[in-house]
């Protein structure tokens, strides 16, 4: 577990790192000479044989930036290319509680950063920050296994918590320190201990798990931790390997309405009882389940999944899997909200779409994504329905296609995982799939994978000169006809469309 295998660049940064040290301590032989580690995630991924390409120095006597510029300097008189230093400082906001100088170094961003201690006062997860020694920069980290060193002068692993090696070689989460003073200090770690344990499949030990639930920690987690630090946490979750342990982990600990916050009550729309969260948040690990279901390789049955089965058009169209899966995920943690609403200013809003704007701050397009695909799997859900009796229209598919957007690929997953809510067993997964596939093959075969961006074979302008009339709001009833036209004759020109407006809308309107 102690063996660390380094690549042949990270072979040569090391040895580069250490003739910086020679030379720095050349030049100032009275100041100790310094001691270079790599922290953190670089080594509990290399001890797990994964790459990372994470390399984070720990200095023990000098700043991070000092030592960035002298080993930019010694690249210079050796022939490397040299690359600008960027200086971030302190932001714990962001979880930057130290200055950190971030270079180049032989093609690999590392980061230089002082070894430090941290000391917080009760009411910030803020900390008062100091130079510190190895041991006190392993007990102010989050977990034991974020907390290992890899010396680079003497080639060994170093474990200042005692706990780190064996809590990977156990698949243990733990907190260095006592768990309920750690997360008092800074409740943020709260979510990263939920977040390594879900992408590792690591358990979490008993201590920290009866810290993470006391009523204390969730009010400092409320009070103390930025939607913005919140809402990175949980994308890093939805985006892990295993989003599902995820979402169990939050339900667990009853965390739902302290990650997913809700706008105050008094500005629902609607109220049904008087709980403070919805009464179904378990749909959200139901709903994560079927999901990941359909968008796995296979199918329990061998046969190929939904998400497999799409055309690359259609995964194209949708972003890509990785942005598919990561819209997926949010919609499906979010769906306990969603026939929910809320006054926003002058608009009546879903409350799933103020959560992922206010409550976790993600984007204008993450709230239009989970509110959609919680909004289009009914009618699409009925739409398939027709497809399989054979009574969908063409221009009724088409319509629904423009309606959806560009995302209707991953509405297809979504309204179908809703599906598989009301059954169960491989039967019905392969049933529910295949009516699903039936309906994505229909609209490429019908040549509407990308009817949202289909254009008016005639425009308004050409469409008011037909008629004789002004072009104004009565116009966009007439480019509606065009367009259903245009979806029922896929073939039909320009002159026949022209010919449809002027002979069968222009009667209409006489």
């Amino acid at each position: 577990m102690k063996t660390v295998s380094l690549t042949p660049t990270e072979q040569e940064i090391c040895e580069l790192l250490l003739n910086v040290v020679e030379t720095i301590h050349a030049k100032q032989p009275e100041q100790p000479k310094l001691v270079l580690r790599i922290a953190g995630g670089w080594v509990r991924d290399k001890l797990l044989g994964l790459e990372s390409h994470d390399i984070d120095i720990a200095i023990d006597n000098m700043s991070g930036f000092d030592l960035a510029q002298h080993v930019n300097q010694y690249l210079s008189e050796h022939g490397y290319p040299v690359s600008t230093i960027a200086k971030i400082n302190q932001n714990p906001e962001r979880s930057k509680h130290l200055e950190t100088a971030t270079t180049s170094v032989l093609g690999l961003l590392v980061d230089f950063v002082n070894l430090r201690s941290e000391t917080y006062n009760s009411d910030s997860r803020i900390p008062q920050i100091e130079f510190g020694t190895p041991a006190d920069d392993a007990l102010r980290r989050d977990i034991t296994i974020n907390a290992l060193f890899y010396n680079i002068h003497s080639r060994q692993v170093e474990d200042f918590t005692g706990r780190g090696l064996a809590d990977l070689r156990d698949g243990i989460v733990r907190t260095p320190l006592e768990p309920f003073k750690t997360f008092t200090d800074d409740p943020l770690r709260v979510l990263r201990v939920l977040r390594f344990a879900s992408r590792f499949n690591y358990a979490i030990d008993e201590e920290t798990a009866e810290a993470i639930m006391r009523p204390e920690i969730k009010c400092d987690l409320d009070a103390k931790i930025s939607r913005e630090r919140v809402g990175v946490e949980l994308e890093k979750m939805a985006a892990g390997p295993h989003p599902l342990l995820s979402i169990q982990l939050i339900l667990r600990f009853g965390l739902y309405a302290s990650i997913f916050r809700t706008p105050p009550r008094d500005e629902w729309v609607s109220v049904e009882d008087e709980i403070s969260e919805p009464k179904d948040v378990a749909l959200a690990e139901a709903l994560t389940r079927n999901v990941l279901e359909l968008v796995s390789g296979s199918n329990r049955d061998g046969s190929a999944s939904l998400l497999r089965s799409m055309p690359q058009q259609c995964l194209d169209i949708g972003g890509g899997e990785t942005a598919m899966r990561r819209s997926l995920m949010l919609a499906a943690f979010l769906y306990p909200y969603h026939d929910l609403l809320v006054r926003d200013k002058k608009k009546t809003v879903p409350v799933a779409y103020v959560v992922v704007r206010d409550g976790i701050k993600l984007s204008h397009l993450d709230s239009e994504s989970t509110v959609g695909l919680h909004q289009y799997a009914a009618p699409l859900a009925s739409t398939a329905n027709d497809c399989v009796a054979g009574t969908l229209s063409r221009k009724t598919l088409g319509l629904q296609i423009r309606s959806i957007g560009s995302r209707w690929p991953q509405s297809v997953l979504f309204a179908a995982a809703l599906e598989l809510l009301d059954t169960q067993g491989a039967t019905a997964l392969a049933a529910v799939t295949d009516k699903y596939k039936a309906y994505v093959n229909r609209v490429v075969a019908e040549d509407l994978a990308e009817a949202y961006a289909m254009k008016h074979i005639v425009d308004g302008k050409t469409a008011a000169k037909i008629l004789g009339i002004k072009p104004g709001p009565a116009l966009k009833g007439v480019l509606d006809r065009v367009m259903d036209w245009q979806l029922d004759h896929p073939r039909g020109t320009r002159d026949e469309c022209e010919a449809f407006i002027k002979d069968t809308i222009g009667a209409d309107m006489r």
